[in-house]
């Protein structure tokens, strides 16, 4: 029997020491891995350049129990994100290949050749440290030997996929749409798993590259993809879940059913959202599994309805996007049909105050308001009504609890609005949309903390949203601004917005180089979407970014397109205030922001404004009385 102590593994940048079952980088700092994540690369150290059967270490790993190969997946899967991708490759149809050099040593050797031996006093202390070490490795394992696989790797994070319609009558194309938002919305329920929000996801409703790259640009640790027929009552839904680390599936599973009672499509949907935690190693709790399979509506004809007007939305953080005429006919009639019908109430309520925030943009920003105070007094009415209508019929509602709260906030009743918003976000922990706009009060109120700390979580759920970059912007994060703006610029390298919206930040940043090539780029790309080049909300904020980096030429070029369409069309005020703070008559903007300031600005209104007084960063606003204005409009955001 060999009686030498267990090696020392080098590789890359990493020493794995067995003894002590510790895994370090050069830097020295210890990369934490559970016990069979450690067992798993121990494993690959040992047979460096070899093909592993995927059976063969499936039986290294487990010896003594039956495992599924999902497991297997996992474990790589964490041993990878821990270590980096490089270094495991996946042979197709075979198994895995550790690919880096491995350097093999003993912990204990002390002579040979161009070694110098250790001192009795040094071999002494590292006979001490090493058994401190084993001692605290011991403990550690003990500590955590309870935990979940992963538990201590990368959270799991799913994106589900639009699902395929493959139903033969166009009408029925609504049946996918649904199902894709209604297995987000259940998988949201479940504390423990990210789900990556529809508003990211539904750029792949038609395009959809390689399964690995949608995993990579929204850092999801799975993708499922699904497929709804329906055809004379019929209806089959097939769905998997895909693990992009090895492009294997962890699950996949049919649900055929007669389309004739809600409850068919329900205990579908809940059992996708329960068989898809399930592959991720994650469960509901009872209290979650009875919200699962509770049926909304006993009415057919009015889940269709409320499924078709969810169809018809599209909802951004910055505005709410409930306020079409198909999206309140098919809400109306959901109703009408069914008068307890919980989630079509919350909806409604959502519908309702996105149309007052539509006409509060409207009666704030035009010289001859097309509504009136009494019409506007109405309809927050109205929205109030709905969502007490919803939470008295279902309490947990998050989205009823935060049309409450921005009621609330629009009444002056700022402490009564942020109650509301906090049972919003324990109700809807994972609803990226929700928290988004709870986010617009917290920016409006100068809660920059609050702001970013919401905002981290949402930038997890929704990584590819334009409205989350400008939120970390006004938050003051520029730099976590900018790289959401890239990711999306991946995806659309012709944006102009985003271009110039980039261009802006390195400006303000003092970039001189790269903001003026991108600003350049942002113009050559308005210049081919369009004869008329950039538009009047875009052209001011190109304008400032050519003067801060001493361009006065180009921001005075911009500046005269902006106002000979400003002499054609109604322009936003604030614009103005940028055009002149382009051109340097400081006097002017100060002027236009106080007119503007002196209206009532509801939330999200106000924000455009917040976006000129507090991004600018412009020695203008050092001045006592623009510290003032700020000042009156954000609380104490910015000290005296």
């Amino acid at each position: 029997m060999s009686t030498s102590a267990p090696p020392i593994y080098e590789f890359g940048e990493y020493r794995l020491n067995a003894t002590n079952r510790m895994l370090t980088n050069n830097a020295g700092k210890r990369i934490e891995l559970t016990g069979k994540v450690f067992d798993a690369l121990v494993y690959f150290l040992e047979h460096p350049g070899t093909v592993v059967d995927r059976q063969i270490l499936l039986g290294a790993l487990w010896p003594d129990t039956v495992v599924e190969e999902n497991n297997l997946n996992q474990t790589v899967a964490a041993l990878r994100r821990a270590i980096g991708h490089d270094y495991i490759q996946t042979v197709p149809r075979r198994g895995y290949q550790f690919a880096a050099e491995v350097q093999r040593k003993s912990e204990v050797s002390n002579s040979g050749p161009g070694r110098v031996g250790r001192s009795p006093v040094r071999k002494s202390l590292l006979t001490l440290v090493a058994g401190m070490l084993f001692v605290g490795g011991g403990y550690y394992l003990w500590s955590t030997s309870d935990q979940a696989p992963d538990a201590l790797s990368k959270p799991a994070k799913i994106a589900v996929l639009p699902c395929d319609n493959l139903s033969p009558n166009a009408d029925d194309a609504y049946l996918a749409l649904s199902l894709h938002q209604e297995i987000l919305e259940q998988l949201g329920k479940l504390n423990g798993l990210l789900v990556v929000s529809r508003s990211s996801m539904m750029q792949y409703a038609d395009d959809r590259p390689p399964i690995p790259e949608i995993a990579t640009l929204l850092d999801a640790t799975a993708i499922m993809e699904c497929s709804v027929r329906y055809s004379a009552g019929r209806i089959v839904v097939n769905a998997q879940v895909i693990d992009p680390e090895t492009d294997s599936q962890l699950w996949t599973g049919s649900y055929p059913g007669d389309l004739a009672e809600v409850s068919t499509v329900i205990n579908i949907q809940s059992e996708i959202a329960r068989q898809v935690a399930q592959s991720l190693g994650i469960d509901y709790l009872p209290a979650e599994q009875q919200k699962l399979q509770r049926t909304p509506t006993e009415s057919l004809d009015a889940y269709a309805e409320y499924l078709k007007a969810k169809q018809s939305i599209s909802w951004g953080g910055y505005s709410l996007g409930y306020s079409t005429d198909d999206f309140h006919l098919h809400i109306n009639r959901a109703i009408k049909i069914d008068p307890t019908f919980a989630l079509a109430y919350s909806d409604r309520a959502l519908g309702r105050l996105s149309r007052l925030l539509d006409a509060l943009r409207s009666h704030n920003g035009a010289a001859r308001p097309d509504v009136s105070d009494g019409t506007l007094l109405q309809m927050r009415a109205l929205a109030r009504s709905d969502a007490t209508k919803a939470l008295d019929l279902d309490p947990t509602l998050g989205r009823a609890h935060v049309v409450l709260g921005a009621v609330e906030h629009l009444s002056g009743d700022t402490e009564s609005a942020y109650a509301r918003f906090r049972q919003a976000i324990e109700s809807s922990p994972n609803d990226a949309e929700i928290l988004s706009f709870v986010v617009g009060f917290y920016l409006r109120d100068g809660q920059q903390n609050e702001a970013l700390e919401l905002l981290a979580h949402i930038k997890q759920l929704n990584p590819v949203d334009r409205d989350v970059g400008f939120y970390f912007y006004l938050a003051g994060d520029r730099g976590t601004a900018v790289q959401l703006l890239r990711r999306l610029i991946k995806l659309d390298p012709t944006d102009a917005f985003l271009h110039g919206l980039v261009g802006y930040c390195q400006a303000i940043d003092g970039m001189v180089v790269e903001a003026e090539a991108t600003l350049r780029l942002a113009e050559e790309l308005y210049s081919s979407e369009s004869r008329t080049g950039p538009s009047t909300g875009m052209l001011p904020t190109l304008a400032y970014a050519y003067s801060r980096i001493g361009l006065a030429e180009d921001a005075q070029r911009l500046a005269k397109e902006f106002m000979e369409i400003a002499s054609t069309v109604s322009v936003n005020p604030m614009r103005w205030a940028e055009i002149q703070l382009a051109l340097g008559d400081t006097e002017m903007a100060y002027n236009t922001l106080v007119g503007v300031a002196n209206r009532p600005l509801p939330p999200f209104v106000s924000l455009e404004l917040e976006f000129v007084l507090n991004s600018y960063n412009d020695p203008m606003f050092e001045q006592d009385r623009i510290v003032t204005l700020r000042r009156q409009l954000s609380g104490e955001t910015f000290p005296r």
